[in-house]
This record gives C-alpha cells, structure tokens and sequence, in this order.
C-alpha cells in the first residue's frame, strides 16, 4: 500500500477528512459515520478478486494516512477537530454483519483499536525530515523559523502530543509519549543545543507537559531494561531537560522560538505544581 501512487487513486476517504476541516458545519461525530458509509459501499462495490480483509486493510491505511498527512499542514492550534474526529472515531466499533466480529487491518480491531494510525506515524518520525538534521538556511538569527519542512514536523509533533495528552492514561493507543522522550533526549543529551531540536522538544511541554511529567514521575522505561542507551524517562531526565530549556533560552534570541520555550516553562511549572 506504502507504494501506491495516492495522487492517482481518487479515494473516497479523501473528501470525508477534507470536509471535516473545511466545512465548519461537520462535526467530527459525523465525518466519522461519513466515514462509515465509505466503508459500507467498497464493500457493496467489492471485485471478485478483492477479498473483505483487503478492503478494510486499503480503507483504513488511506484514512490514516489521510489524517497524518492533514495533520502535517495544519497548525496546532487549529487540530482540535482532528483530534475530536480521531476519538470519536476509536470509540466506534464497526461489526461485520456476516460474521458478528470486529474486522482488523493488521491485526488491530476497526475502529477501536484505530488500524495504521501509529505505524504511519511511526513511519513519518523515522523516516522524514528530523530537527537535529536540519542545516540553517539563513544566518541571520532575527529571521522567522520554521521553514515548510519544519513546520510540518512541528505540526505532526504537536499532533501526537494532543493525541498523548487525551489519552485516558498511560500505554493507551494514543499515548505517543516515546517520541517525547526522543525529542527531549535528541534536544538536551546528545551534543550542543540545536534550535530546531529545542523547539520540537518545546511542543511535547506545550501539548503533552502533564503527561510527560507523568511519565518521569513513575520512571517510566521504553522497551528492554538492558537496552543502551536505556530510553527511560524519571525525575533526573525531567531536571536535565528543564536545564537544557532555560539554556536554550539563553541562546536562541529568535522571537517565535523564546514565545514556544516561555510557553514551555510555563507547563512545566504547572505540572511540578499541580495546576
């Protein structure tokens, strides 16, 4: 499916996101039985040679992948639809009439368990553009971040933190909070400061800052403990990350890039204090 040529395949899930963002008047409750209808006529429209997994395994990786990619051009204060959509739509379970089962694409459950979701996220962390990569276009150090390519990690990165900070608790599907702890851990542990790896860290604190303080609380550990470097966050991660902030607000005078390490700040101590 990852080698489809979407451009040339007019999908219908396509128009039910777009018209989710477009249109003011949906609400993400309907775009998700919009989607629904979507599913009911590929498979009244099914080829002999398509089997019902198939079209469920194609249905639901070109709405995920839909979303993501919606997600990447829109700024995070205006994601909140596409998040209410994304949970509205995990709390949906779709039962196959012939079989009275929960169909699956790659062995996650239609909706509940939201099929491709993470793993075209997961994808797009690994394999696009990342902050520490990224070279300086302009040396001018009043000249506004971010370029488009940046900006679209922004975005996505702000889209798994809302996603993580409305997770019910933690280990949920949502909680992405492993890419938190890449994104400080990239900012803060692995050589000098880069401004681009500050303020994607700076959007985890923004939009998941009470979860990943959760997550440092109960020293919570990301696959084996003899696993090095060890991915765990705790309490002296948590301490060290907050150092490397307060540095970065030293050194990076950009305008945009002191407001997100403010805003940053100021999650933080919310979360120390419980407010």
């Amino acid at each position: 499916m990852e080698g489809l040529n979407e451009e040339s395949l007019p999908r219908p899930e396509y128009p039910v996101i777009d018209e989710l963002i477009q249109n003011p008047a949906v609400s993400p409750a309907e775009a998700v039985q919009n989607l629904l209808r979507v599913r009911e006529v590929l498979h009244q429209e099914r080829q002999e040679s398509e089997s019902p997994s198939d079209i469920d395994g194609n249905h639901t990786w070109y709405a995920m992948t839909k979303v993501v990619d919606t997600a990447n051009i829109t700024p995070p204060d205006q994601q909140d639809k596409l998040i209410d959509f994304i949970f509205e739509l995990q709390r949906t379970k779709v039962i196959d009439p012939v079989t009275g089962e929960e169909p699956t694409a790659v062995d996650l459950k239609l909706w509940t368990e939201v099929p491709y979701l993470s793993i075209y996220l997961t994808d797009f962390y690994y394999f696009n553009f990342k902050p520490e990569y990224a070279r300086q276009i302009d040396e001018d150090p009043q000249k506004e971040y971010p370029p488009s390519d940046l900006q679209e990690w922004e975005n996505r990165n702000a889209f798994m933190a809302h996603l993580t900070r409305r997770a019910e608790y933690l280990c949920h599907y949502f909680d992405a909070s492993l890419y938190a702890f890449y994104s400080c851990r990239s900012a803060f542990e692995e050589g000098p400061l880069i401004e681009e790896a500050v303020r994607t860290a700076c959007i985890w604190y923004i939009y998941a800052g009470q979860r990943v303080w959760e997550n440092c609380q109960v020293g919570r550990l990301f696959g084996d403990e003899d696993q090095t470097p060890r991915r765990d966050m705790n309490m002296d991660r948590w301490r060290l990350w907050k150092d490397g902030l307060r540095a970065a607000q030293r050194e990076y005078p950009r305008e945009s890039t002191q407001e997100m390490i403010r805003k940053a700040l100021e999650e933080i101590e919310k979360a120390e204090h419980g407010k």
